[in-house]
């Protein structure tokens, strides 16, 4: 999930498209459709958290409404204001925050690129998006 605030409002959805770019700065980049709503909050507020939540009920809950329209996705998902001021979800089993360092227009999406300023973690198994479902990692990766 990608988590931004503009104007102390939180905002965020659900990308597919989340990538490391560089180690060394340390850089990550998330795509967005232009047509998403957060896609211009992300635009104008600088700064994008990206939460990796866990392969449990809560977490593929979270996933549904963050992959849904509505502007109330956070009225009942728990989160706290990370460094950036960007709203981390407390479910998260991780999240990067990051400064936009640039954005380019690629089709119908742009891809922020953004240095990480801050990260957090807890164990558990991440929810990955593959094949056009929801799934947890494998124990053994054959079983993908």
């Amino acid at each position: 999930m990608v988590t931004t605030v503009v104007d102390e409002n939180p905002h965020g959805c659900a990308a597919n498209a989340v990538m490391s770019v560089s180690l060394d700065p340390p850089l990550m980049m998330v795509c967005l459709a232009r047509t998403s709503s957060t896609h211009p909050r992300v635009s104008t507020s600088g700064r994008f958290a990206i939460n990796v939540l866990p392969d449990s009920p809560s977490g593929r809950d979270i996933c549904g409404v963050f992959a849904g329209k509505g502007a109330e996705k956070f009225a009942e998902i728990g989160h706290f204001p990370g460094l950036t001021g960007a709203p981390v979800l407390t479910d998260a089993l991780g999240w990067l925050e990051c400064v936009t360092e640039r954005s380019d227009d690629l089709g119908d999406h742009t891809a922020f690129v953004g240095r990480v300023v801050a990260v957090g973690r807890r164990d558990g198994r991440p929810l990955i998006f593959h094949r056009g479902q929801l799934q947890s990692l494998a124990e053994d990766d054959r079983e993908l």
